[in-house]
């Protein structure tokens, strides 16, 4: 087994109002509860951003967006190496979007997202003050993490093309269809990665199919905890018929090569 597994895709909380689950009147663990229960799955770093559980309105302004980022911030101060904060920005703020770049930058962060368009009131990833912040997520080679949306197929695919300095990372493989037209953008765009959070794993071979079809080296492990089971998802990579390097790859090297640094 892997001596290292590194979860590209959760969102950690600070409180209750953050805890994405689709369960909640169930448990609510601690944030301290919530590493245990990700290092009993045998995962050693986390990646991701904290997200508002409620809908985000335009007229807040940036401040909620800014929370987030803060909070984030904060559970890094706590957590240490163990996390690996992500960031958002919005194409409603484009001024405070940049600004918010260059400030995580001089922190030393530069993942950006997971971008979930629908819970912060937006939608369009061919928008134009999108792409003006891509621009400058670009000048310092950021990566950027981002929701399928199943609607926006030749949008997403724009986004990509696009910002080439840019290292883009599509969550969710999704059912089959879906994840076929990852794999055709992957076989397009050199600087497009999937994880391997949320819909899809599940389907006992899609992991195979992939490596089989672009590579190991264009997936990261992601679980989207807490609203996944982290240790199925960790069984399921152990459980796929692809070889120890592959295995590797995706649990951990890919999103070291990519994060660099910001791992360390």
């Amino acid at each position: 087994m892997s001596s290292m597994v590194i979860d590209f895709h959760t969102h950690p909380y600070l409180s209750s109002g953050e805890f994405l689950n689709f369960y909640p009147e169930c448990f609510t663990p601690s944030p301290e509860q919530c590493r245990d229960e990700l290092e009993r799955a045998g995962i050693a770093k986390i990646c991701g951003s904290v997200i508002l559980k409620r809908p985000y309105h335009k007229e807040e302004g940036f401040a909620p967006i800014r929370q987030c980022n803060e909070r984030a911030l904060e559970l890094q101060r706590i957590w240490g190496g163990f996390y690996t904060p992500g960031f958002h920005v919005h194409p409603d703020f484009v001024e405070e979007s940049i600004a918010e770049i260059e400030e995580m930058h001089t922190r030393g962060v530069w993942l950006i997202g997971e971008l979930v368009p629908y819970l912060h009131g937006w939608r369009d990833y061919s928008n134009r003050n999108l792409s003006k912040i891509l621009d400058a997520a670009g000048k310092y080679h950021m990566v950027v993490s981002f929701h399928t949306m199943t609607d926006e197929q030749e949008e997403m695919g724009h986004m990509v093309a696009n910002h080439p300095d840019v290292t883009f990372v599509a969550a969710h493989p999704g059912e089959r269809e879906n994840f076929m037209r990852h794999l055709e953008r992957m076989e397009r765009f050199d600087n497009l990665y999937l994880d391997l959070s949320g819909t899809g794993i599940f389907r006992y071979g899609l992991v195979a199919y992939g490596v089989n079809r672009v590579g190991s080296e264009r997936f990261l492990f992601g679980t989207d905890y807490p609203i996944c089971n982290p240790l199925m998802y960790v069984q399921a990579i152990y459980q796929e018929p692809i070889s120890e390097a592959d295995r590797e790859n995706i649990l951990h090297k890919n999103a070291e090569r990519i994060l660099g640094e910001v791992l360390k």
